[in-house]
């Protein structure tokens, strides 16, 4: 059974040790912790004491995501394709429309010219060089869904009856006119005009009076792809842009006009991801997912959308303070991406990775270092190393002098929920290994 993820912010205690660091101007940027780093804050003749490791135990593995909180995300995505490492990918979302004016008045003899459902593209991952075509359908939701509930990327979205479809090939660099306005590009999905009829004649009995009733009418919309196209790709879509929503075009006795459902922040939504079981995936992916833990300490496969997720131990950082008193002078983690991954062309690795720590519930607790200074503390891929780097002084400073304990961490994709991109990582055994790299001085 899922477990429900809760972040947790560590407590800040004060420290002077890092008051001493941070007004002596430590923080230095740059993927190479300095060899002078901290050396200017000891006394004259004790440089020797300063010390540069990179030799420290780290075991990692590969893991299901845990329950990936996917309600009012700033975007929805949905599409479908088969990664040739991962296995198959299938997103959907659903949505919650909002009135852009009460009490409507549509007139006499009301005619639907057209209901369509307009969706501004954000982002297209996948194999989008392909061009492939895909298929979307577009229900009606069964039951209603709230905003003061919490949805996962395992929560079974309710369609009901089919409200559209549409067969296209993803664009997301043309600019459309809609009566005469130049837009930025946008899925069109044309609806059954009955639904524009029922909304005129609720309109009549009040089901248009406020959002409250009108959501009582109509529970809102779920987008659902197809799965006939392995080669398709995952859209994100600006669902909250002011170009997206569902707009009912008709005439009347007068004139020809049009009412516009919105999507906003105020609506409940959220989307449900899939992934087969990474059915076909890679079979190192696949036996480290069902328990062989060994196997992460060559390669390791991070996939957001409530794919995989990475944790990493440092089994012996805490006994660093045994013979001497430590002050870090910096503590950085290098994860390499695997250059050797020839499907990164067509699939790109994420721009940036996660870290955070466990606690002693196995939820997750921001790092203390991201907390205060979370430019710093990066987590971005560095085209030049080929790796993702991370900056954790603070963490391992309260880790060896200032009794916190140490239950593990977890690497994922930054924006787990929103973004497709997926990366194999080099584990600490492998020729070019992950590490942690200490620049520290002993005091006796």
């Amino acid at each position: 059974m899922n477990k429900v993820i809760r972040f947790k912010l560590n407590k800040l205690l004060p420290n002077t040790v890092f008051a001493i660091l941070i007004a002596a101007g430590f923080i230095l940027s740059g993927c190479t912790a300095d060899e002078q780093l901290g050396l200017d804050i000891q006394p004259p003749g004790d440089e020797l004491n300063a010390v540069k490791s990179d030799t420290f135990l780290i075991t990692a593995f590969t893991r299901l995501a845990d329950s990936v909180k996917t309600d009012e995300t700033a975007v929805s995505l949905a599409g479908y394709y088969t990664d040739p490492v991962f296995g198959p990918t299938k997103a959907s979302f659903c949505t919650q429309l909002r009135l852009s004016g009460t009490d409507v008045d549509f007139g006499n003899n009301v005619v639907i010219d057209s209901v369509i459902l307009h969706l501004e593209y954000y982002n297209i991952y996948g194999n989008n060089k392909q061009n492939n075509r895909m298929t979307f359908n577009v229900h009606e939701l069964k039951n209603s869904i709230s905003p003061d509930s919490s949805y996962y990327a395992f929560s079974p979205i309710e369609s009901g009856q089919r409200l559209g479809s549409i067969s296209f090939l993803p664009n997301n660099n043309d600019s459309i006119y809609i009566d005469g306005e130049r837009l930025g590009p946008q899925l069109r999905i044309p609806l059954d005009k009955n639904l524009g009829k029922r909304v005129v004649e609720a309109s009549t009995m009040g089901a248009l009076s406020s959002n409250a009733t009108f959501e009582e009418f109509f529970h809102g919309i779920s987008v659902v792809p197809t799965l006939e196209n392995q080669n398709g790709s995952i859209i994100s879509f600006d669902v909250l842009s002011a170009n997206s929503g569902l707009s009912v075009y008709y005439h009347n006795d007068t004139d020809t006009l049009s009412y516009k459902f919105n999507i906003t922040m105020a609506c409940a939504r959220y989307n449900n991801f899939n992934h087969y079981s990474f059915a076909g995936g890679n079979p190192d992916l696949l036996a480290q997912v069902n328990g062989d833990t060994a196997l992460g300490q060559q390669k390791l496969y991070l996939q957001p959308l409530g794919g995989t997720e990475v944790v990493l131990k440092f089994p012996d950082i805490e006994s660093l303070n045994s013979a001497f008193s430590v002050i870090i002078n910096r503590a950085e983690l290098f994860i390499p991406a695997d250059q050797s991954d020839v499907t990164n062309e067509n699939y790109p690795r994420p721009v940036k990775l996660a870290l955070v720590a466990l606690d002693e519930d196995g939820d997750y607790a921001f790092l203390s270092d991201n907390t205060i200074d979370a430019e710093t503390y990066g987590g971005f891929y560095d085209e030049n190393l080929g790796c993702y780097r991370f900056v954790i002084t603070r963490h391992m400073q309260d880790l060896i002098t200032g009794g916190k304990t140490s239950y593990g961490y977890v690497l994922m994709v930054s924006g787990t929920s929103i973004y497709g991109n997926r990366v194999i990582l080099n584990g600490p055994d492998n020729a070019n290994p992950m590490k942690l790299e200490l620049t520290y001085t002993l005091i006796q």
